[in-house]
């Protein structure tokens, strides 16, 4: 059996940690689910000098927003010179368990340029959705092979694909092995720690991980 990587135990070590704190359902959650994002980017795919910063709305001590350094609509930048904006609306919310951080809206778009003029792919999702599309939602920018299958006027990046609800972790993973975007770990570094990450998080609602255990 290969020899795990030094610095692995301590990665999944800190995963279970702030898992555990922002599970918690305190003022502490909204921070530590920030580190949280911030480390899973920087294991991976966030440039060198990015950074993921925390919102807490005013009059509102139970609402947050994450977003880039700047802001929900600063995008990080990457190791391959492109971008992903990233954006997810936090709440301490009542439950029958207890307070409990929810995620009420994400957002996570891939991006050649800084404005977002010129978007790959787009990921939505909406707890309480106030339009017809899907609250869960994929769109893609790009043309179709064949003709005459959309309605005149309606090109393809305007198709709001239904999902399921997607992880952070599965957009990492897509980002880097589907589109080739260099991370800051190797694989049997970076592979667990995301597949941790989203095993946490999944655990409760019974869903399968998006990508390999290892």
């Amino acid at each position: 059996m290969a020899t795990p990587p030094p610095n692995l135990a301590k990665l999944l070590g800190r995963v279970r940690q702030l898992t555990e704190e922002y599970k918690a359902g305190n003022r502490q959650s909204f921070k530590s689910f920030r580190e949280l994002v911030s480390l899973l980017l920087s294991s991976t795919i966030m440039k060198t000098g990015g950074g993921v910063q925390l919102v807490l709305l005013k009059n509102e001590e139970k609402k947050g927003v994450i977003g880039g350094r700047k802001g929900p609509t600063d995008p990080l930048p990457l190791n391959n010179g492109r971008y992903l904006r990233l954006s997810m609306s936090l709440e301490l919310t009542d439950t029958p368990e207890g307070p409990r951080l929810k995620v009420y809206d994400s957002s996570f778009q891939y991006q050649l340029d800084r404005d977002g003029k010129h978007w790959i792919f787009r990921y939505d999702y909406l707890r309480h959705p106030a339009s017809q599309h899907p609250p869960a939602h994929f769109q893609i920018r790009g043309k179709l092979t064949e003709q005459l299958v959309l309605r005149q006027g309606h090109p393809l990046e305007r198709v709001h694909f239904p999902t399921s609800r997607v992880s952070l972790e599965a957009i990492i993973r897509l980002l880097a092995i589907q589109f080739g975007v260099r991370c800051n770990e190797p694989p049997d570094v970076w592979q667990p720690v995301l597949a941790e990450s989203e095993h946490l998080f999944f655990r409760i609602a019974h869903l399968p991980l998006s990508g390999p255990a290892e």
